[in-house]
């Protein structure tokens, strides 16, 4: 089997030449759509964002299912990325797409790590090449058969989680 090479992201910091012809063949393969009802879409993702904390809240006051304290952090993410670029007027369903549309119209507002944190926390399955940290750990948690999961890294995940939501509140204000 053929090793798949992983795309290097970041080049999109770097090189704004490369990140508008991302950006382009994006919207070429309609991977990024231009939406309509933004403001609309953009609260809706924003409230499923917050929904998804409280119940990341819940867990942890309980100490338990810090497997799914993972997930809901990870879904946390996403919606929060999804609201960030449905506010300038798109939709995406495909994890690079989102990537690059963030980074067109927010590096500034959000750095590397908010960024990174994004890539992380990847929802495209198909993608199999980006499993790392938050894919990697929820799939873990959601497949996974072992009975105790790691803690410290669901605590450290929603710290990083919460920050990344009050900034996006902070940005869409």
């Amino acid at each position: 089997m053929m090793k798949q090479k992983k795309f290097n992201w970041e080049i999109w910091l770097e090189n704004s030449k490369e990140l508008e012809n991302s950006f382009n063949f994006y919207l070429d393969k309609e991977m990024i759509k231009l939406e309509k009802e933004t403001s609309y879409l953009s609260k809706s993702h924003l409230k499923k964002a917050e929904y998804n904390f409280k119940f990341i809240n819940f867990l942890e006051e309980n100490e338990s299912f810090y497997d799914w304290i993972i997930i809901g952090c990870y879904y946390t993410i996403y919606h929060c990325a999804l609201a960030l670029i449905t506010r300038k007027g798109y939709s995406s369903k495909n994890h690079l797409a989102t990537l690059c549309t963030l980074i067109k119209f927010y590096y500034g507002p959000l750095n590397r790590e908010d960024i990174n944190l994004v890539s992380r926390s990847s929802l495209e399955k198909e993608e199999v090449s980006y499993f790392v940290y938050a894919k990697e750990k929820r799939e873990t948690a959601s497949y996974g058969i072992s009975e105790e999961f790691n803690k410290n890294e669901a605590i450290d995940l929603r710290k990083k989680t919460i920050q990344f939501l009050n900034k996006t509140r902070e940005i869409l204000e």
